[in-house]
């Protein structure tokens, strides 16, 4: 896009002789001679730098830089004076002025002066662009729930550290999500963290995958190849479902986490690497060793530091808070307009006890968003399952009544014995307690209130 300035000024002939000098320089040029042609224009178009002069006829410059401050807080200001005061020029800093420059105009100090603006404000945006992509990058995990809060709390202290983690909870739970925030939040987040799912591989293929092996290693290695623990070096790895690994790899994997070296299949280098491990399962590691079919020794350097991912169904808050995130992702995805729940679906979910966690509310939620027609999604969008009720009985779904401040238990205990009087009616039970029916929801699930 050209480069583009603002020259407001209550004498046009000031403009007409700036326009034709600046367009050599190939920077176009737009005018206005008062408050609200500026911005007019400001609120229609886009500039890169704004030339202002401080008398706009009958009209303060320094109050609708004041303005400009507000609504364009990054749009670099070059205040014209045909005064020479001091105090207008020193005012005119004090309210965020790039500079100011004095008239009659000298064209080459001027043009400096709106050359170093532009750089400054194409400086801004490369900064509010790399902004946006940190935080589009960063992981972000949403939550309600006190339990999940502290896992995220002690991630975030490990993440400064190089210790091996172990991430454990049921099959899509989101000790990935975790996993990546983790590597988010620390000094290697700059690099790619590399993953691997142990449980996906033969054992044969899982340790070419892990080490890589040298040319000729074997019949059909025509070329050398890097294996992931190369690939992660000066980043972290995540060993996923380490719980299924085979027990001669767990070997060499206690190698590579006490020494930081390995060697490619078919080579006889050893080479360095500075990974930091983490690994995740949904196993009961010490009743995998028990049973012989895990490390004890892998297990304790690994358990160095535990995050324990609760499932969803003892996050109850969490519940409506995924489900709505995710009926927007649907909606992006799919260039739709933005649905809600009915509220009967909002019930059944809170009563459902999730065996699939995360994972499958999102497959949910998608699959009731592609067979909604209408603005809300229905109790007969849902699957099958869900509607007839299948797997309630495994219960487990509602919070537990312990460690509840008294504040928390007066509060339950209201909102409990209001249900029962309003016949569980929580449209009604919402409007008596003068909270929202999402609130409401929430609080349900957060106190474990049986329907």
């Amino acid at each position: 896009m050209p480069t583009r300035l603002l020259i407001a000024d209550d004498n046009e002939r000031v403009f007409e002789s700036l326009r034709p000098n600046f367009g050599q320089f190939g920077i176009q040029c737009r005018y206005a001679d008062g408050r609200a042609g500026i911005l007019k224009l400001l609120r229609s178009e886009s500039f890169d730098a704004l030339l202002l002069d401080v008398m706009l006829g009958e009209e303060s410059g320094l109050e609708v830089l004041a303005e400009i401050q507000a609504s364009h807080p990054d749009l670099p200001v070059i205040v014209i004076t045909g005064y020479a005061s001091v105090e207008s020029a020193v005012e005119a800093m004090k309210q965020g002025a790039f500079d100011y420059v004095k008239k009659p105009l000298d064209f080459e100090r001027l043009l400096q002066l709106v050359q170093n603006a532009l750089c400054l404000h194409r400086l801004r945006e490369e900064n509010r662009e790399l902004r946006a992509r940190i935080e589009e990058l960063t992981p972000r995990v949403m939550t309600r729930n006190a339990r999940m809060q502290e896992v995220l709390h002690h991630a975030d202290k490990l993440a400064g550290t190089d210790l091996p983690v172990l991430i454990v909870g049921e099959n899509g739970c989101g000790k990935e999500i975790v996993a990546d925030y983790l590597h988010g939040h620390s000094k290697r987040s700059a690099e790619r963290m590399e993953k691997i799912n142990c449980a996906a591989f033969p054992e044969s293929l899982l340790d070419n995958e892990l080490f890589g092996h040298e040319k000729g290693a074997f019949t059909g290695a025509s070329e050398g190849f890097r294996g992931i623990f190369e690939r992660a070096h000066g980043s972290t790895l995540l060993l996923d479902e380490i719980g299924d690994m085979p027990l001669t790899t767990q070997a060499k994997i206690l190698r590579v986490l006490q020494n930081h070296e390995i060697r490619r299949i078919g080579g006889t280098e050893t080479l360095q690497v500075d990974v930091r491990f983490v690994a995740a399962t949904h196993q009961d590691l010490p009743t995998r060793i028990a049973a012989g079919e895990f490390r004890e020794d892998l297990y304790y350097r690994l358990n160095a530091a535990v995050l324990e991912v609760p499932p969803l169904r003892e996050r109850g808050e969490d519940v409506v808070l995924l489900a709505e995130e995710f009926l927007r992702e649907c909606a992006r995805s799919h260039n739709k307009p933005v649905r809600s729940f009915a509220p009967e679906v909002f019930d059944i979910f809170l009563q459902y006890p999730w065996p699939g966690n995360i994972r499958e509310l999102k497959n949910t939620v998608n699959y009731a968003s592609a067979l909604c027609s209408g603005e809300h999604l229905e109790v007969s969008d849902l699957p099958p399952a869900l509607q007839r009720g299948i797997g309630f009985e495994r219960g487990a779904t509602l919070a537990e009544k312990n460690d509840l401040t008294p504040l928390e238990q007066a509060e339950r205990d209201l909102i409990a014995r209001t249900l029962w009087e309003t016949g569980n009616n929580k449209k009604r039970t919402a409007e008596i307690l003068g909270m929202s029916r999402k609130t409401l929801y929430n609080r349900i699930a957060r106190y474990g209130i049986a329907p």
